[in-house]
Parts: C-alpha cells; structure tokens; sequence
C-alpha cells in the first residue's frame, strides 16, 4: 500500500496522521513549521518538503479553514501527486466541489471530516463533492475504517451531516 500523506501538523492533522500510524499504515506528515514538526506523533514520519508526499495514494490536508489556502495547498500538491492520487479535505464546512474546482484531476478530491480529538471521536464523514470519483470515495472509506473510524457517507452541503 502507498504511504498516506497528512499535510498540516497542527492538533488535527497530527491527531490525524497518529490514527493512520498506529493503524500501521506508513504516514508522512508534512508542515512548513519545524516547531510543529518536532511534536510529530511516535510513529509518524515528519517531512519538511511538500514534495516528500509524492509517492503517496492518499493526502489528507489538515490547514486552517480557510478556502484559499486550501486551494493553493491542493493546488501544489495536484502538481506533485500521481494522477491517481486521492486529495482529501478535513474540512468541517467548506464545499469540497469548492476545493476541487480548477484542479486536473477532481474526480480525486473527496471530504474526510474528522472530529476533535480525532483519537476519541469515533466518527468520519467522507464527503463527495460534485466530480467525487467512486474509486477516491472507496479510498476514503477504506482509511477511515482502518483507523478505526465509524465511516458515514455525506453530502457535500454547508455543515455536512453533523455539524448542520
């Protein structure tokens, strides 16, 4: 299986990428932050260059909710990734068509919501956006249920499930 990437190591991704690790899954965690980086989880592989999540089959960004620097993010990691690679957004109400709008590949741009603290929360919502392929869909599902998530389908309206 190819390396799941997490780009952010803030309290989410790092939450984040410590599910995948102990899930025994190989996890790339990428920030610009050394300090962040320093607090990477046992486990976790800290990378300080984006391009270090090139080999990777899933990418789960973890930055702050902001729609453009998600975009921008996506953006650099669409020119970095296999084609095939899945892009998954943490986000807790931006609209993944949003995300995925402009980029080459957007049937691979999906949502995996996480909850805070992802250790303790037992739910994900995986989010497909308008062009959501099912092949990224099933990718998500797949790493959700790995880490041990409870994995519900949502829409990709304001708030989702949960959080509307």
């Amino acid at each position: 299986m190819r390396p799941i990437g997490v780009a952010g190591a803030g309290t989410m991704g790092a939450g984040i990428a410590a599910l995948a690790a102990e899930a025994s899954l190989r996890t790339l965690l990428y920030d610009p932050d050394p300090e962040a980086l320093a607090r990477a989880p046992e486990g976790v592989e800290p990378v300080r260059d984006l391009k270090a999540l090139a080999p990777c089959g899933l990418v789960i960004e973890a930055a702050p909710e902001d729609l453009e620097i998600k975009r921008e993010l996506f953006a650099r990691l669409a020119r970095l990734v296999e084609p095939d690679c899945v892009l998954a957004t943490n986000t807790s109400s931006l609209s993944v068509t949003a995300l995925a709008a402009g980029l080459p590949h957007p049937a691979c741009v999906v949502g995996m919501h996480f909850f805070n603290p992802p250790a303790k929360m037992r739910l994900v919502e995986v989010v497909a956006g308008e062009e959501s392929s099912t092949h990224a869909l099933a990718v998500a599902r797949e790493a959700g249920e790995a880490m041990g998530k409870h994995v519900i389908d949502a829409a990709d309206t304001p708030g989702f499930i949960v959080n509307r």
